[in-house]
Order: structure tokens, then sequence, then C-alpha cells
């Protein structure tokens, strides 16, 4: 994925006899629900964007400001605070260029590449250390692949550590530092972006060695 290399090894670790570990600053954390996550910095853009990382028929306000209620509600009972809301919706549709009429038309409303930027929107206002995206640009035209790039090339440089979990050879030669290559659920090798080609990649997505 791309992002700071070290940075991904000192806070994401995996046990074969647990299943998996997860380290944020050198310290194990137990996730058992998508707040523990959240609350732990890691996150993640699902594939599937209308499905499973959008409440389309909410508004696009809504969206972004779902995973984001601990810092906007205010009181005992928990109001959200709209001035607030607004402003961190606006500020991030500024930021990320989402084309929009305004921020209260359904999120479902929008186009594929517009969409996958509310749903960026929402988690890069958590604060991830550890931000997942599955298939970042599928189903986005040209223009929002490069908005898109941008704003993951960006947050690689503000150091949050980026895996991304991509099927387009053109897009992973040219975003990552590392490449994975998985095969039928088995890590076949890990490739570093000097030495990475589309032949060296190939090899090992077809069972070869290199």
């Amino acid at each position: 994925g791309a992002g700071r290399t070290e940075t991904t090894r000192a806070i994401f670790g995996v046990d074969p006899k647990t299943g998996g570990e997860i380290f944020l600053d050198g310290k194990e954390v137990k996730i058992s629900c998508p707040a523990d996550s959240i609350k732990a910095g890691l996150v993640l853009a699902p594939e599937d964007r209308k499905k499973d990382g959008l409440c389309t028929r909410l508004s696009i306000a809504d969206n972004i400001a779902l995973p984001n209620l601990d810092i906007l509600c205010e009181g005992p009972v928990g109001t959200v605070n709209r001035k607030k809301e607004k402003a961190m919706v606006d500020n991030a549709v500024k930021a990320l260029k989402i084309k929009l009429p305004n921020a209260q038309v359904d999120a479902g409303s929008l186009s594929g590449g517009n969409q996958q930027k509310v749903v960026l929107a929402k988690w890069i206002l958590t604060n991830p250390k550890i931000l997942i995206l599955d298939e970042p640009t599928r189903g986005v035209d040209i223009g929002a692949k490069k908005e898109i790039y941008s704003i993951i090339n960006k947050l690689a440089a503000q150091g949050v550590a980026i895996i991304m979990v991509s099927s387009e050879l053109p897009e992973v030669l040219g975003m990552s530092d590392n490449i994975m290559v998985v095969r039928e659920g088995e890590v076949r090798g890990i490739i570093s972006y000097e030495e990475a080609n589309q032949e060296r990649v190939m090899t090992l997505a077809t069972g070869g060695t290199i």
C-alpha cells in the first residue's frame, strides 16, 4: 500500500497463531466493534461504497457526521451542535473538492467519484492512524481518480499509514511504497517500489517466484 512503510510496520502486525493482532503506538489494541476500531485510529473505506461505505438515503452532511458524533455532540443528552457540524462538513467538502448542490441532498444522488470522496471525508475527520482503502477508485472517472490519488498522497505525507487493496495494476505500481501480492488468500511476496514492475507482480500473482 501507499504511505509510510515504517509507520505501518510499527502499528500493524499479524500473528499466525492468534489470527491477527493490531498494535497502535506499540500497544496491542483489542477491537470488538466499529467504535473500538475508530477510537484506535484504524478505519476502512470498503470496496462497495453504496452498500457498506455510505448510508445512501441520508444526507451528505449526516454521512460525514456519523463517525464524528463524539466531537459534535454536546450536553448531557448528546445534542448535535449543528453549527459545528456545518463547519466540519463545509471544510471537508472544500478540502476534498466534493461536487454537490448542497450538503443536505442524499449521498446516493452523487456521482461515484463524489460518493467516494464523502466516504474518505468522514474517515479523514476521525484523524486515523491507519486508513485501509479497498478498491478506492473503482467505478469513478479519470478526473476523480486523480483527485483521490492526490488525497491519498497528502494523507501519506502527513503520516497516515495507507493500506491500499487494488486489482488495478497501474494503480498499484503508481501509488505503492511496497506491494504485497496475494494469490488465493496466500501472500506470494512483497516487492519494494524500487524493484516493482508489471512482470514481477504478475509472476507472483500467477503462482510463480522471483
